[in-house]
């Protein structure tokens, strides 16, 4: 018989964190897959835990995999652990997971700390969803890009994972990018100095910026991005025409050009078969005035 793998959330700074079901599971496993055993063993050596310990980190869990399902499939269980909080969360986890459902292996979450939902509840932002993005990108571009993405989501509330070596750069571009916008930006979640920044994006990073400490810890960063009001587009073939005939007029383009260019402007209301047919309408109503006989005193 299979055993069963076990996803086990650790605490993400205060080790009283941990629950009583974490501690059994932890004990009890035959093998604890671990991203830094380091870390883990400063950990289980407070819970009083002894039992073997590997390492499954992203640049090993691809070769580790097999060896843990060759385990789990001769009838051990196997308990995933992060550095901190819940696995496979922008943590390591996700591939010794799927091969387990794959090969019908029981994967089963132990739930508990979680800097993302810690996070959330104490922003003070009203959501009914949200979006996470994981960590920003290294680069600036990407940065912005993902910022860009997050403006044109439905979804008002995000939640980011931030480097503290990147956390100013990261909050002046989002004070370019999203400047009427609320954060709640978390620094050192549950520890002894913990810390939370709340305001705009320029108040938070001028804040960051006169803390000789902001390079120390972890940043969890939680955006509340202020709604845009949205313009109602007539859903009447005649307005595509006119928009159509508008945008040639103002930027003497040609008709592919003034489609392409209204299509990428509108892609989320307008298909661009939508406009194709309109240009068609548009070059039939013209052949049809061309081919008219000219009343008297007309002077076309």
């Amino acid at each position: 018989m299979a055993g069963k793998l076990y996803i086990v959330a650790t605490p993400i700074g205060n080790r009283e964190d941990i629950t009583d079901r974490a501690k059994r599971v932890l004990a009890e496993s035959d093998i604890i897959a671990a991203e830094d055993t380091r870390t883990t063993q400063k950990l289980f050596n407070m819970l009083g835990i002894h039992n073997k310990m590997v390492s499954n980190h992203k640049f090993n869990e691809n070769r580790q995999v097999k060896f843990l399902i060759s385990e789990l499939a001769g009838g051990k269980n196997v308990a995933i652990v992060s550095d901190a909080g819940t696995p496979c969360i922008s943590d390591p986890g996700h591939v010794i997971v799927k091969n387990a459902v794959n090969e019908g292996i029981d994967v089963i979450g132990v739930c508990g700390a979680s800097s993302v939902t810690t996070a959330l509840c104490i922003s003070g932002f009203s959501f009914s969803s949200f979006a996470f993005y994981g960590f920003f990108p290294r680069e600036n571009k990407d940065i912005r890009g993902m910022l860009q993405r997050v403006g044109e989501s439905d979804i008002p509330v995000s939640v980011f994972f931030v480097s503290p070596k990147r956390v100013g750069r990261v909050l002046e571009i989002i004070t370019e990018e999203h400047p009427d916008a609320e954060i709640c930006l978390c620094n050192d979640l549950t520890k002894m100095y913990e810390k939370i920044y709340r305001g705009t994006p320029q108040n938070v990073l001028d804040e960051i910026v006169n803390n000789p400490y902001s390079e120390k810890g972890e940043y969890t960063l939680v955006l509340n991005k202020k709604a845009k009001p949205r313009i109602p587009i007539c859903d009447t073939r005649e307005s595509r025409e006119s928009m159509l005939i508008d945008h040639i007029v103002k930027n003497g383009c040609s008709v592919k050009g003034a489609i392409q260019a209204l299509h990428e402007k509108h892609r989320k209301q307008i298909s661009k078969k939508e406009f194709y047919t309109a240009a068609l309408n548009i070059k039939e109503l013209m052949t049809q005035m061309y081919d008219e006989e000219p009343l008297e005193g007309d002077p076309c």
